[in-house]
């Protein structure tokens, strides 16, 4: 079926199994600003209703792909059932961070951090740390691919957005997981269809953020907190050598939320989806959410939120069925 989200992106969209409405097969018909790659690749079908997708931050080598990323973490993890797909988006850029994050942040940090300050949790001290001089002196190549994938993933996250408000998906509810830059996509999706008012609403029922690189504001998290229908985790770790390096001489080095919690604009009334998971236990730094995916969404869990399991041909008492992409 041809869906348009608006006058802007054009989303060709192909059914999979026997389900009418599909993200898989779905591509952005011509590139919109900066996104050079946007596809969904099909990685588990079963029985349910919700539909599962998963964000990589980073690719680890030329052989590394988002399907492989997801396969092993999604299909373990307990969810209510449902189609399982990961997001394709800019791998080009997401291989040149896995390589600065392989073969230069994670080589120096890790040894240096151990020698440095042991296992202390630093969280807002990372600002007053001197970093390797070494590292600082790649600082350049490091900061320019970050700053690359950053750029890239907010516009894919407001991609994302459109092509979810399409209804490409058809009426079942989404779970977003991602970790470091594509928790990043997922938190600019959410305030995008935060953006969208009514539109944007009952799309998401749960998304989880995994060392999120992006600032621990409290207007933004309750906004993006107020179009999911279940659950927005924010899973942060304060001993992020990497996130920690990246905002070292930002305002934001006190600010991140993949460094800390994240809390509503009234902290006497927080947003009820919104929750906070502290992995400074389970993980040594930001390389490990990859490492770690299928132990940390088994303690984080992603459910939708969502557990009745309709027959094929059902449809709610509004009339529509709910395998069926909205036409707009």
């Amino acid at each position: 079926g041809l869906a348009t989200a608006g006058a802007l992106t054009t989303v060709v969209g192909v059914s999979f199994g026997g389900y009418g409405a599909g993200l898989v097969g779905s591509k952005v018909a011509r590139r919109t600003g900066d996104v050079e790659e946007f596809e969904f690749d099909l990685i588990d079908t079963s029985p349910g209703l919700p539909i599962t997708i998963g964000v990589a931050g980073w690719l680890s080598d030329d052989e590394d792909s988002p399907w492989k990323v997801w396969d092993s973490a999604l299909c373990g993890a307990s969810s209510d059932g449902g189609e399982t797909v990961a997001l394709r988006w800019d791998t080009k850029e997401l291989h040149a961070l896995g390589n600065v994050m392989a073969n230069m942040v994670k080589s120096e940090l890790r040894s240096w951090a151990v020698g440095a300050v042991g296992t202390a949790v630093l969280g807002a001290a990372f600002a007053s740390l001197t970093w390797p001089r070494k590292l600082v002196s790649w600082s350049g190549w490091i900061d320019n691919s970050w700053a690359m994938a950053q750029n890239r993933s907010d516009k894919a996250g407001d991609e994302l957005a459109r092509v979810l408000a399409a209804r490409v998906q058809g009426h079942r509810p989404v779970t977003l997981v991602g970790f470091g830059m594509g928790a990043r996509l997922i938190l600019r999706c959410l305030l995008k269809l935060a953006e969208m008012g009514p539109k944007g609403k009952g799309i998401v029922e749960t998304a989880v953020c995994l060392g999120t690189p992006y600032a621990a504001s409290a207007e933004e998290w309750g906004l993006a907190s107020a179009v999911c229908g279940h659950r927005l985790v924010n899973g942060y770790c304060e001993r992020d050598w990497v996130l920690g390096f990246i905002y070292r001489g930002s305002n934001l080095i006190n600010n991140v939320a993949g460094l800390m919690p994240v809390n509503g604009p009234n902290p006497d009334n927080p947003p009820p989806a919104l929750e906070n998971v502290d992995l400074s236990k389970v993980i040594t730094g930001h390389w490990d959410y990859r490492a770690k995916l299928p132990e940390l969404l088994k303690i984080i869990g992603i459910s939708s939120g969502y557990t009745r399991m309709p027959e094929v041909g059902d449809a709610d008492e509004g009339g529509w069925d709910w395998r069926a992409p909205l036409s707009v």
